[in-house]
């Protein structure tokens, strides 16, 4: 969202974009710095991007959300770096010490401004509170596809997860105004949009830091107004956490058609000890209940969650019960991390340590039995006829299709192979799956199409 946010910024200050770093004149990039395998991701772009962009180049602007320019002032030998997000927001100009490669840093508060950095001489725009510009609606344009957009409800996060440095860079929750969001939805639909998958670092509390309000109903309100628009076919929702999760919230969920059961749960561990030293507000007997809601308000929902192994006071019994826990929930989508130790936290002054060697083989464990319970879940579907979102050509081939079930999230689960057709991108379509991975499905469209 953020990305596509600058995309449109940057294209209405008349720039073209081009997938040769060399041929522009501006590189931002949109940078994560939460743990530490997201901080060398990030900087690893930087650093390759400025590489490659040494090369003399005509001056031809450039704009693809991530790498991004403008006609190059005269004289200048390379393009304008600009590192923009997390990674500023939380080391600040030390960045800029750090990487002289870097021309400009832009902070989280300040993404508004990027345009105007990216094309000016500023190198340090850090502002320590948000402006008012983040509840006006922003302008975006599709970076990948047009059928399928973000819509980001709310920032920041009021959360204190021991683990967790994302309230430190991100700042206290702060919800987005429906109409903004509703404003950004229409135009978004009006682009082609017709999945709609709704994005903050806790969705399932929007609307709660507002006076008089609570967890759930102004979500329900704000899912039920974005249902109205009549181009969208699905709405998505991304984080939601295990406490909001009650019975009358299910229920509201289910009564509005256009909302995929598909429950993105962070859980984190399952263990009452972990539990409690991860801060997360949660016991074990709370997890199994909700697990067991969600099965008994929707038909064959979908539920992803994520677990972090080797956190601080992680004994080898918490491991046992969360290994057993991933092969026996039934969990359809399950992501993993490792414990990254982030200075600022509550967890990285805790005892009790988990050593790296540790920490990977219990990752690598916890992978195997991952892969093998959601392969399982997945080899049960062989055979059934599915409502498939087509993206797009596959990767591999473009006479080969690839798209999405509803119980596939962009970006972050597989994808479904379509064989026996060439059905555009943005179309709903039926078929048949016929082979199953732990990730993705292969289906053959010669069952007939939904439209």
């Amino acid at each position: 969202m953020e990305a596509e946010a600058t995309l449109a910024a940057l294209l209405a200050r008349g720039l073209r974009p081009t997938d040769d770093p060399r041929e522009a004149d501006v590189l931002v990039v949109h940078t994560c710095a939460f743990v530490e395998d997201a901080r060398k991701e990030s900087v690893d772009v930087l650093l390759e991007l400025a590489a490659s962009a040494k090369a003399p180049a005509s001056a031809k602007a450039a704009a693809d959300g991530s790498a991004a320019g403008a006609a190059r002032p005269r004289g200048r030998r390379r393009p304008r770096l600009v590192a923009v997000g997390c990674l500023p927001q939380r080391y600040g100009e030390d960045l800029l010490r750090m990487l002289p490669e870097v021309d400009a840093v832009v902070g989280c508060n300040d993404l508004a401004r990027v345009a105007d950095v990216a094309l000016g001489t500023e190198r340090v725009l850090l502002s320590a509170r948000p402006g008012a510009e983040e509840l006006e609606p922003l302008a975006s344009r599709a970076s990948q596809l047009r059928h399928v957009r973000y819509l980001k409800v709310a920032e920041g996060c009021s959360r204190r997860c021991a683990f967790c440095a994302i309230p430190a860079i991100r700042g206290p929750a702060r919800s987005r105004p429906p109409a903004t969001l509703l404003e950004e939805a229409r135009r978004m639909a009006g682009d082609g949009a017709v999945e709609l998958v709704l994005v903050a670092q806790d969705v399932s509390r929007y609307g709660a830091d507002r006076l008089g309000d609570r967890a759930g109903p102004p979500l329900l309100r704000l899912l039920e107004r974005l249902g109205r628009l009549p181009e969208l076919r699905r709405l998505r929702l991304l984080y939601l956490y295990p406490e909001v999760l009650d019975a009358g919230f299910l229920r509201g969920l289910r009564g509005l058609p256009k909302v995929v059961p598909y429950f993105d749960v962070p859980l984190q561990h399952v263990t009452d000890a972990m539990l409690r030293r991860m801060r997360r507000g949660t016991r074990r007997r709370d997890i199994d209940a909700l697990l067991e809601r969600i099965r008994a308000t929707f038909v064959e929902p979908t539920i992803r969650s994520t677990f972090i192994v080797g956190h601080p006071g992680e004994g080898a019994a918490d491991f046992r019960e969360l290994l057993r826990f991933v092969r026996t929930a039934g969990l359809d989508r399950i992501g993993l991390f490792r414990y990254s130790d982030e200075e600022g936290t509550a967890a990285f002054g805790m005892g009790d340590k988990v050593s790296r060697g540790v920490g990977w083989a219990r990752f690598r464990a916890l992978r195997a039995a991952a892969r093998a319970a959601m392969r399982e879940r997945q080899r049960a579907l062989r055979g059934r006829v599915v409502e498939v979102l087509v993206d797009g050509p596959a990767p591999e081939s473009e006479w080969l299709r690839v798209g999405r079930t509803a119980a596939q999230a962009p970006e972050i689960d597989g994808v479904t192979y379509l064989t026996g057709g060439l059905p555009p991108p943005g179309k709903f379509v039926a078929a048949r799956i016929t082979r199953t991975s732990e990730s993705d499905l292969v289906a053959d469209l010669r069952v007939g199409a939904v439209e």
